[in-house]
């Protein structure tokens, strides 16, 4: 057996997440599907992150077993020639046979991207979501997410049922940004819980309305906090898997994205 990692894009839009799920098309089952047919025996893929229902990939990794040793050139063409519309393998490469995509990835990165115009583009209406409005204050929501940074159980950015037994994460970097009329979030963590870049998304929402102030984002963290006084959580649109960190570099100058 050859353990490989592969870089994935995908557009989440047209995929009912990364994991498999019973009677719904996921990105997982189907780079599956594709990697089983060239193997000709089953393959199980593993993903860095769990992307949701229409979240967006720029650089998912994956690992993956294959019964026989490919040639990494040849078996990325063999990948793109048969995955189906919206995903694309971008770079691939033979690892250690302990390597995992998962478990091995020390930070992940997501950027959600948020359209202000007073006219929706259409073709970036699916990557983005659009705010239309001049109430909104987003310089006072950039000083909210310094309170994002650092340590903290971010059980109230989870949505309910799938709160984990340890929801405690580590956020290196939250910051804002904006160009024009487009704003992104770049949040870098250890790790994200169901759902918790979206309602960071709606809290932010919140401040730059100027109904919470910056400091506010604190009380979030506090035992007993009351989540329900908290912001609506953004639709998955606007979200992008954008980066997976491992402790060695996973891709070198043999590896270029295509």
């Amino acid at each position: 057996m050859t353990r490989y990692a592969a870089e994935l894009s995908y557009n989440g839009s047209l995929y009912f997440g990364w994991q498999v799920q019973p009677g719904r098309l996921s990105v997982q089952e189907a780079v599956e599907d594709v990697l089983t047919m060239l193997n000709k025996q089953p393959v199980s893929v593993t993903g860095a992150g769990r992307t949701d229902s229409g979240v967006h990939a720029r650089a998912q990794v994956c690992s993956f077993d294959m019964s026989k040793e490919w040639d990494e050139y040849r078996l990325l063409m063999a990948l793109n020639s048969n995955l189906p519309e919206g995903i694309s393998a971008m770079r691939l490469k033979k690892t250690s046979p302990d390597f995992h995509a998962r478990y091995d990835a020390l930070k992940r990165e997501y950027v959600y991207f948020l359209w202000t115009g007073k006219t929706r583009y259409p073709h970036i209406a699916p990557f983005t979501h659009w705010i239309m409005g001049d109430r909104y204050d987003w310089g006072l929501a950039s000083e909210a997410c310094r309170f994002l940074e650092g340590e903290h159980n971010f059980s109230n950015f989870c949505r309910a049922p799938n709160v984990p037994d340890n929801p405690v994460r580590t956020m290196y970097e939250v910051k804002l940004r904006r160009r024009g009329p487009l704003i992104w979030l770049r949040i870098v963590g250890s790790g994200f819980l169901t759902n918790m870049v979206r309602m960071i998304m709606g809290d932010l929402e919140l401040v730059a309305k100027g109904e919470r102030e910056p400091d506010w984002m604190k009380s979030l963290f506090e035992p007993g906090s009351d989540k329900r006084t908290a912001g609506r959580t953004f639709p998955p649109n606007g979200l992008f898997l954008w980066r997976i960190e491992y402790g060695e570099p996973l891709w070198n100058s043999h590896n270029r994205a295509l």
